[in-house]
């Protein structure tokens, strides 16, 4: 089954015209790679030099086509919507580019999930009846479904787990108020998929997540990571929404509101997009970026600016290739992933797959690039030992005009493309970048828009990636070994990040 939508629905007539930019529906061809047939290793693997690095971030910054390729992504495509319109358009786009780029493999790979897109959303108070001036503006986060709830509102501060446990009954049969975000010195992150499970766990019938800055921007994201819809209603507001709201909370009267969503959702099946480079040996190198975006702007930062640097780092590479007839050690692989946004379908599905024949031994490496600005400098996540390789690409680098940290970044989290790879103990490299200050924020919201972006430093993102990439796929020795199932968990606990995954019931370590 493609991921062409079987049913129009309501799709305006611009949809249609974004479909018109698609190469067919057509499955992809039954003698694409599928991992399996080894290629026979016809010479032991060569370090590049470091002017060899340098030479290909010049001719990667010489050629840049990251404002060409914006010009389509994101202002004719736009906000990119798994198994709609859009998504469909986004993904032909890709597989074209890699084509007209020359390279060699190209193909896509489907699967299923539960596709979802917003229809309406409303909160009003029921009493007190003058307790709130003004409207309350709210955008429901994805995964929920259609839902009318009459309940009282009650002050999660942050909607941490010790905030929640305080609160103690009183959430029970209550919307959840919660902020974006953690306490100031709470140590880590807390995803909102975190906090609705925290809520749902303790009894709430509505969740409202407040946005902490000023103006009227509402960010929204999925609100479950399960493959299923949420339990509740769960919502979004902005800042000036969430302050009315506890403005009534602080006459130390119950504040009673109508929460109402209304959203469609169906099984669907949507498409990966890959390409490779094939190597000479049976290991892989891949980098990756999702395609799929939020639906309220052009999803520029996230994940526009990502998938602009996989389509320049694979033109570049190719065309190295193709100008010095030099074939990497290790197959150079490329991945444009769907269903992001929604839960990491794309991802998980492409590593689970990968499972069950132990595929997933070959993948030497991975890099994801998930919201690209300018380069800062180069990253391992919970790899120390990867510093050695990793200061040689700096040092190529600058041969080629970009100078980064020198410190190697050895941090890491969860929540984007990189988790599927990084749970089964596939070292995870990185590189480092900083947005413009005009992008702090607006991801998931109505102002990821293009002109926030920093599409040159995009490029020297781009150029860095891919002198990383030659690297790693010709270093005789990466100095990285998959983790064992142990190591897995503990690196994992190291990196903080036990606690989200237990409550995502993601943990399978003691």
């Amino acid at each position: 089954m493609s991921s062409c939508p079987v049913e129009a629905r309501w799709w305006p007539v611009w949809a249609f015209a974004l479909l018109l930019l698609a190469s067919g529906c057509a499955e992809p061809p039954e003698d694409l790679p599928d991992d399996a047939d080894a290629p026979v290793v016809e010479a032991a693997p060569e370090a590049p030099t470091s002017q060899e690095l340098g030479a290909l971030v010049e001719r990667s910054l010489e050629g840049s086509q990251v404002q060409v390729n914006a010009d389509t992504l994101l202002d004719v495509i736009g906000a990119r919507v798994s198994a709609l319109p859009s998504g469909d358009s986004a993904e032909a786009f890709v597989e074209r580019r890699l084509e007209a780029y020359g390279v060699p493999r190209v193909w896509r790979e489907s699967f299923p999930f539960l596709a979802w897109d917003r229809r309406e959303a409303s909160l009003e108070v029921v009493t007190p009846e003058e307790g709130v001036e003004g409207e309350l503006n709210i955008l429901s986060l994805g995964h929920v479904g259609s839902y009318e709830v009459e309940a009282p509102i009650v002050d999660a501060g942050y909607g941490t787990a010790e905030e929640i446990e305080a609160l103690g009954d009183a959430v029970d049969g209550a919307i959840v108020l919660a902020d974006v975000g953690a306490p100031e010195g709470y140590g880590r992150g807390v995803h909102r998929t975190e906090k609705v499970t925290l809520a749902t766990e303790a009894g709430a019938v509505g969740f409202i997540q407040v946005n902490t800055t000023e103006g009227p921007r509402i960010p929204v994201g999925v609100a479950t990571l399960g493959d299923e819809e949420t339990e509740l209603p769960a919502v979004a507001a902005d800042r000036a929404s969430g302050q009315a709201l506890r403005g009534a909370l602080a006459e130390e009267q119950p504040v009673m509101v109508r929460l109402t969503v209304d959203n469609w959702m169906e099984r669907a099946e949507t498409d990966n997009v890959l390409g490779e480079i094939p190597g000479q040996s049976d290991e892989i190198i891949l980098v990756g970026a999702h395609l799929d975006s939020w639906d309220l702007a052009q999803g520029a930062v996230d994940n526009g600016s990502g998938t602009l640097a996989v389509l320049e780092l694979a033109r570049a590479l190719a065309q190295h290739v193709d100008d010095t007839g030099e074939v990497p050690y290790r197959t150079i692989r490329f991945a444009f992933w769907m269903g992001e946004e929604l839960g990491l379908y794309g991802s998980r599905h492409y590593v689970e797959t990968r499972l069950d024949d132990d595929r997933i031994q070959r993948y030497a490496a991975i890099l994801n690039l998930d919201v690209v600005g300018d380069p800062v400098g180069l990253g391992a996540m919970g790899r120390p030992e990867a510093e050695p390789f990793l200061r040689q690409v700096l040092t190529g680098v600058a041969e080629g005009g970009i100078d980064l940290d020198e410190a190697v970044g050895t941090r890491g989290g969860i929540y984007s493309d990189h988790q599927p790879f990084l749970m089964q103990g596939v070292p995870v490299l990185s590189v480092r970048s900083e947005q413009r200050p005009e992008a702090a924020g607006v991801s998931h919201t109505i102002h990821d828009t293009r002109d926030v972006i920093d599409e040159p430093g995009i490029a020297r993102s781009a150029a860095v990636s891919a002198a990383l990439l030659w690297a790693a796929a010709n270093a005789p020795d990466l100095g990285l070994e998959r983790w064992s199932e142990e190591e897995i968990g503990r690196r994992l606990e190291e990196l903080g990040v036990r606690d989200p995954l237990e409550r995502a019931g993601e943990w399978r370590w003691p």
